[in-house]
């Protein structure tokens, strides 16, 4: 029999899905850490074939992407995603070390909501996170 859950605890398969999609393998950690801890389920990929793999199966409530990736970028999974009727309505963060203005406009024109620039601010990250899927209590 299954115990009742912890008070404050969430349900993992009720916890909303964030993929987070980088070639740091750090950087997925950093992510992947601080968002479980706060009740959020993470998938992670390392490139943008398994990023696009994992989307054929999977609607996440957020997409959290670098740009600068060999072979798939971050920028052809988020067009991708805009183009996908079942996808489209996925908010998309970029975080990236790209921060001129050019990268900003372009990152809004592909349909991100979001235009972060590493080094990778835990805080802000989570609150950006809270603000577009607030988890209940």
């Amino acid at each position: 029999m299954d115990k009742p859950s912890e008070k404050g605890k969430t349900d993992p398969r009720t916890m909303p899905v964030i993929l987070a999609v980088d070639d740091d393998p750090a950087v997925l950690r950093i992510i992947e850490s601080l968002l479980s801890r706060h009740d959020y389920a993470v998938k992670t990929a390392a490139n943008g074939e398994a990023a696009l793999q994992i989307l054929r199966e999977l609607t996440p409530a957020v997409l959290i992407l670098d740009v600068m990736m060999e072979g798939v970028s971050g920028h052809d999974i988020c067009h991708a995603v805009k183009l996908d009727r079942r996808l489209q309505d996925v908010p998309v963060i970029f975080l990236t070390s790209r921060g001129t203005p050019k990268d900003y406009k372009m990152g809004h024109d592909l349909g991100a909501v979001i235009y972060m620039v590493k080094p990778l601010k835990p805080e802000k990250l989570l609150n950006i996170v809270q603000m577009l899927i607030p988890v209940s209590a």
